[in-house]
Parts: structure tokens; sequence; C-alpha cells
């Protein structure tokens, strides 16, 4: 009995072993099963498809639901990701992280083995691919494949469309000054023709008479030429004065004393205060030769 019991024992124990190998087992795939496609890729630009990409400092930036780290990932993801020229040629790809936005990847065209800046082709279509191997800061990988396709810029439409629209703004500002100069012209013509009435022409467009027409273009001519004349006289009489508010007109430099200042600067006040010496000077010399004079005679 007690063999038997041993043995019974030792079964339970076996079978309960086997049980908790088996349960762990599917624990262990449903883990791995959560780790595998766990990360999303949301956006991307440029986006698939498009076109007019940059053929300079070309790259890819892809947008995620979740965080990348260099400190974590180190070089985890270089072999993920792939440039593809527009031969199907595989160019120098370098994955970047950004501390600031942790759940974006840019993925650049790097420089060649001899550090030679790669610069795309124009109008041609690149492919980045990313493997389903890519993985976040927490393990979780991508599961599937993707691919970007993209067509970079027409260099030399765009230059020539420049050209077109430069060549277009020049025409369009040469057209307005030619139009400008012409109204100008038009309107400076027309006032000639003013100066001169017809009086015949008037008449029958007036319906007045002949002699009126003439009267009233020759009072307009004297009113005309008085008011000239006053002008003429007003700025005759007021050269020093204003010629509008705020601007005045002088023939010649004049001194402050002229306007009725009364200040003295110090160049005036030496130049009078040696004036003064220089009369008094001759003022006593004058008096000795006057004395020296009168001496002489009572001899």
């Amino acid at each position: 009995m007690k063999r038997t019991g041993r043995i019974l024992s030792l079964v339970i124990i076996l079978v309960m072993m086997m049980t908790a190998l088996c349960f762990a087992a599917p624990a262990e795939d449903a883990e791995q099963t959560e780790i595998k496609g766990g990360l999303t890729l949301l956006d991307t630009y440029p986006k698939d498809g498009s076109k007019g990409a940059s053929i300079e400092n070309m790259s890819v930036k892809l947008y995620f639901d979740s965080e990348f780290t260099e400190g974590v990932l180190k070089k985890a993801n270089d072999s993920a990701i792939q440039f593809i020229g527009p031969e199907g040629e595989k160019l120098p790809t370098r994955v970047l992280y950004n501390p600031k936005e942790k759940d974006v990847v840019l993925v650049i065209v790097d420089n060649d083995k001899d550090g030679k800046i790669i610069t795309g082709k124009g109008n041609s279509e690149y492919t980045l691919k990313v493997s389903g191997t890519l993985r976040d800061d927490k393990g979780n990988t991508l599961g599937e494949d993707k691919t970007i396709k993209f067509t970079t810029l027409n260099q030399s439409a765009n230059n020539m469309i420049n050209m077109l629209m430069m060549f277009g703004m020049f025409g369009a500002i040469m057209v307005i000054s030619m139009r400008s100069a012409k109204k100008e012209a038009q309107k400076q013509q027309n006032a000639k023709k003013d100066d001169k009435v017809n009086p015949y022409k008037e008449a029958k467009r007036t319906g007045k008479s002949v002699e009126e027409i003439v009267e009233q273009d020759q009072k307009n001519k004297a009113k005309q030429a008085e008011k000239a004349a006053r002008k003429a006289a007003r700025e005759a009489e007021y050269d020093d004065d204003y010629l509008e508010e705020g601007v005045y007109r002088v023939k010649n430099p004049r001194p402050i004393a002229a306007a009725g200042g009364k200040y003295i600067t110090g160049r005036k006040a030496e130049a009078e205060a040696k004036r003064a010496e220089e009369e008094a000077r001759e003022a006593k010399q004058k008096q000795y030769k006057a004395k020296k004079g009168k001496g002489g005679k009572k001899k």
C-alpha cells in the first residue's frame, strides 16, 4: 500500500508538472504575438505617390504611434530601412531619431563611402522600403513590409516656369509704364487743346453765338494772365519768405542778427574785443603823435 501510494503521488506530481509546462508554452506564444505587429506607421512625408520632392537633402519622415530612442535602439533599425534609386540601385541610407519628437523616424540618403554627397535626379522615382522587422523602444515591430514611392521635382521645367514668370512680370511692368506715359502725354495734349478754343465748334456745341464764345474766352485768358501775374509778383515780393508751409527760400546766407537775433557767439565776442583793442591802441597812438607835435612847435 505504501509503495502504491508513493507511485500514485509521483504520478500526480508528474501530471501537475506537465500541465504547468503545457500552459506555459501558449502564454509565451501569446506574448510574442503581442510584440509582433504592435507598431503602426501613421503617416509619411513625402507621402506615397507624391510628386515634386526636393533633389537636395533627400529624406523621408516616418510618423509612428510609438517612441524611438537612440540610446535604446542604437543601430537596431539600420538594416530595416533602405533607399532605392530610380534604376533600382541601393543608396546609402541613414536612420535618425529625434529626441524632441520620439514618434518620428527620419531616414536620409547618406554620403557615399568616399564622403561625397549624393544628390537626387530630377523627375525620377525613388523608393523607401521599410521592413516589418522595424521595432520601437518596447520591442514592438511593424509586422509587415511598407513601401513609399515618390517622384522628385522636374528642375528644368521648374526653371523654365520661373523664367517665364520673370519675363511676364517685366513685360507687365513695361506695359503699365508705357500706358502711364501715354496717358500723361494725352493729358498734356488735351490741356494744350483746352487752351485754344475753337469758337465755331463751341458755338455749335453750346448753341451760343460766336461773339459770346470769343468774349468768354478772352475773359478766361485775362483771368489766367492776372492770376499768373499775381503769383509772379507774390513770389518776387516774398523771395525771403516761405514758398509753402515749412519751406523757406533766401537769396544768400544771412546772419542771425539780420532776423533780430541778439545772441553773440564766442567767435564774434572775441572779434569784437580784438577790434576794440586795436581801436584803443590806434587812439593812443594818435594822442601820442598829437602831443609830440605840439611840443615840437613850442621849441
